[in-house]
C-alpha cells in the first residue's frame, strides 16, 4: 500500500541544491530522535536506492529540506523547474510495517520552453 507523504512542483532551489517540503509531513519520515538530521533510503521508479538526508532547523519552525543524494538524483533525472515530485511510504499490507520510501517524478510538458501541464509518470 502506498501512502503519499508529499508532492511538490519544483522551484529553482529544489532543482539546484535541496528540496524543501511542508513541516507537517515530518511525522511520516524516520524519527529524528532528538537530532536535527536523519538519513534514509528512497527507491526511484526503476528501483534504484538513493540516500536522502532530511535536515530541520532548531527552534519552533523546523523548515525541513532534503539533501544528501537529492541533488545527484535531480541531476540524473534531468529535473527542471515545474517538474513534480511525489514522495511515498510503502507499507506492507499484510504486516503493517514500512517497507521503504519511494520517489516518483512527473516531468512537466513544455511548449516552447514554457511548462503547460504535467505528463504522465515516466520511468527515469
Amino acid at each position: 500500500m502506498d501512502r503519499l507523504i508529499f508532492q511538490k512542483s519544483l522551484k529553482k532551489t529544489d532543482v539546484a541544491s535541496r528540496l524543501s517540503f511542508p513541516s507537517k509531513c515530518l511525522k511520516k519520515l524516520p524519527n529524528f530522535q532528538g537530532r536535527h538530521v536523519v538519513d534514509f533510503l528512497v527507491k526511484d521508479q526503476r528501483g534504484s536506492d538513493w540516500k536522502f538526508r532530511c535536515t530541520i532547523r532548531k527552534g519552533s519552525h523546523p523548515k525541513p529540506v532534503l539533501s544528501g543524494d537529492w541533488h545527484k538524483f535531480a541531476v540524473s533525472k534531468g529535473l527542471r523547474i515545474g517538474d513534480e515530485v511525489k514522495v511515498f511510504e510503502e507499507i506492507d499490507q499484510a504486516t503493517g510495517p514500512l517497507l521503504h520510501y519511494r520517489v516518483e517524478v512527473k516531468k512537466a510538458v513544455r511548449l516552447f520552453g514554457v511548462s503547460i501541464e504535467h505528463a504522465p509518470p515516466t520511468v527515469l
